[in-house]
């Protein structure tokens, strides 16, 4: 057990000081621990946290990726941490017991990982002293408590402008964009890209509804699909208004606008069956959906079975009223 020092600056937050400065991250993974008070802190390490999520950062890493929020870490005894306030410095032994991680932990995993890599990278940390377990374990909660996460749909959007997008989210993307912008869309002034609002679809539920359908159907036109999904909707409403259904402000609802997106891809296929040419058409939509789609607006207005809701519409859609 060797000693280490690294230069830092002292801050102070209340009644809380602790040390900002930056570690290789080699000597991050040989001193941190999720609990350095077990018998074998390396193996309870590896006990508690996912290996798959570690495995990911360290390949992030060695592809380039940037790291640049601060691991937070609270001094243990064993750590013997000292001071100099000349120098800006603080001393420590390199044990793997001298910091328990109170921030970060599958990150220090996947840096654990790369020990043998010879990768050299420096992270943030900050550095408690002092701090008893129960000062820890309230740290940790406000930490993973008051911490928002940023919305999967803003993420989605971030994708995009990163050119981090995968084939199927471009696709979605540009689907997505055309009900958006284009003038004769039903979905017109009803979705959201940033984030979850009252009243609208967010980007997330549109491409949960919409993903199946790049799996099910060759699309290599998605102004066409646009034209095609946009057709069936304009029919479903037609529907819904002859049977005194308010579909136009109802779509938003996520469950309800997942079962008709989902029983779409029976339409499409049984159309498409028929003739191709004809799924722009809004009338050859409404022929099918006047099978399904009576008697079933206030059930999928009120579904809490997706799945089950989705099973009975694509039944009643196969049911033919034969004269004999």
């Amino acid at each position: 057990m060797a000693k280490q020092n690294i230069s830092v600056t002292l801050i102070t937050q209340g009644e809380h000081k602790f040390y900002s400065g930056t570690m290789e991250i080699e000597l991050v993974a040989i001193t941190c621990s999720t609990n350095p008070r077990e018998d074998d802190p390396v193996m309870g390490f590896q006990r508690t946290l996912d290996e798959s999520r570690a495995q990911s950062i360290a390949d992030y890493i060695l592809a380039g990726g940037t790291i640049p929020s601060s691991i937070i870490l609270s001094a243990q005894i064993e750590s013997e941490l000292s001071y100099n306030s000349k120098n800006k410095t603080i001393t420590f032994n390199d044990s793997q017991s001298s910091f328990l991680i109170l921030d970060g932990q599958h990150r220090v995993f996947g840096f654990r990982k790369l020990l043998n890599e010879g990768v050299k990278y420096r992270v943030p940390v900050i550095i408690y002293n002092g701090l008893n377990p129960m000062q820890e374990a309230r740290i940790f909660i406000d930490i993973n408590t008051l911490q928002k996460p940023v919305p999967k749909e803003l993420l989605l959007d971030i994708k995009r402008l990163a050119d981090r997008e995968s084939d199927d989210e471009r696709l979605l993307d540009e689907v997505f964009t055309c009900f958006e912008i284009e003038a004769d869309s039903y979905l017109f002034n009803k979705l959201s890209r940033i984030d979850k609002q009252r009243g609208k679809i967010s980007k997330v539920t549109f491409y949960d509804s919409m993903r199946p359908m790049l799996k099910e159907f060759n699309i290599s036109n998605t102004d066409r699909l646009y034209k095609i999904i946009n057709a069936f909707l304009i029919a479903a409403n037609d529907v819904s208004e002859d049977h005194n259904f308010d579909l136009s402000s109802a779509i938003t609802r996520a469950t309800l606008f997942k079962i008709l997106m989902a029983h779409s891809r029976a339409i499409i296929s049984m159309i498409s069956d028929g003739n191709s040419e004809d799924l722009e058409k809004i009338s050859e939509h409404k022929k099918y959906l006047l099978r399904s789609l009576p008697g079933s607006f206030q059930e999928i207005a009120n579904s809490k079975a997706y799945l089950r809701s989705v099973e009975i519409l694509d039944r009643k859609l196969l049911r033919r009223n034969l004269t004999i």
